[in-house]
């Protein structure tokens, strides 16, 4: 079974065939509001959300360090240290279409 993979030209693409508009344009557009989630993601705050209504949520939340964790092929104990992970939790639009 293959995975179909779309790019972020693909979406340029499409979104510019639903718009009616030229491609060039479109990709600006796409850009920035890429460019700009990535900045808000990136934001040094502890909890962060963005909600789209309609698309879903993106969250960025902290880990907590692991003391003991385990390196599965050595079976050495390491330390990872706390991060952040980002999490996408989708709206109801989304849920409903791939219970289908």
């Amino acid at each position: 079974m293959r995975t179909r993979t779309y790019t972020k030209k693909d979406v340029v693409k499409i979104t510019a065939e639903r718009l009616g508009r030229k491609f060039s344009a479109t990709e600006q557009i796409v850009d920035g509001v890429f460019i700009t989630l990535r900045e808000m993601l990136c934001e040094d705050t502890k909890n962060l959300r963005i909600e789209i209504r309609g698309f879903g949520v993106f969250e960025v939340k902290p880990t907590r360090a692991k003391p003991k964790a385990r390196n599965p092929r050595t079976n050495e104990v390491v330390y990872v240290p706390p991060r952040k992970k980002t999490h996408f939790k989708p709206g109801k639009i989304i849920k409903a279409a791939l219970k289908k």
